[in-house]
């Protein structure tokens, strides 16, 4: 809840996306590392679902908030939600019995999604920054009103305002 709503009163995702990821990571390095000491091993787990859990929400809204209209944003966050869930079929075979108590080969899959899904919201930062740059040289009205404006999103660009829909980082 800290996170979500410093998020919105900075109005900035991006910072507030790679901090817990970044947790969550010193999580699974612990969990990889040590093999001896239990209470290491779950503050490591307590690492993992403070950034995992802090993280998602805002990548979610992070994601829903750049697409125009609320038929792209349904279709959007269905899309997202569904792919998110593909981590559990691969959970169930990522964790083998045999490799029990390490399991390093899941832990060592997880932390690799997780670095994936930093440099994944570094790579959106980068494009919404990217993509505003190109707006702020357009023209601030092109005559539209301000339901057409919200409806157009991403794809109609080259027709967007600037004020409206300028993509939010």
């Amino acid at each position: 809840m800290i996170v979500a709503t410093a998020s919105d009163f900075t109005r900035h995702r991006f910072a507030f996306t790679l901090f817990p990821i970044t947790i969550a990571i010193s999580g699974f390095a612990i969990l990889l590392s040590v093999h001896d000491n239990n209470k290491a091993r779950y503050g490591g787990l307590f690492l993992i679902a403070m950034g995992a859990y802090s993280a998602m929400p805002v990548i979610v809204c992070w994601f829903n908030m750049n697409l125009g209209g609320h038929h792209r944003r349904a279709v959007g966050s269905a899309w997202q939600i569904g792919f998110g869930n593909i981590g559990g079929i691969i959970a169930t075979y990522a964790f083998l019995d045999n490799e029990a108590p390490r399991y390093t080969k899941g832990f060592a899959l997880c932390l690799g999604f997780l670095c994936l899904a930093g440099l994944s919201c570094a790579m959106y930062a980068a494009a919404v920054v990217w993509e505003n740059r190109k707006r702020e040289k357009m023209p601030r009205d092109m005559g539209l009103t301000e339901y057409e404006k919200t409806e157009m999103g991403v794809s109609h660009f080259p027709f967007g305002s600037r004020n409206i829909l300028k993509w939010k980082c």
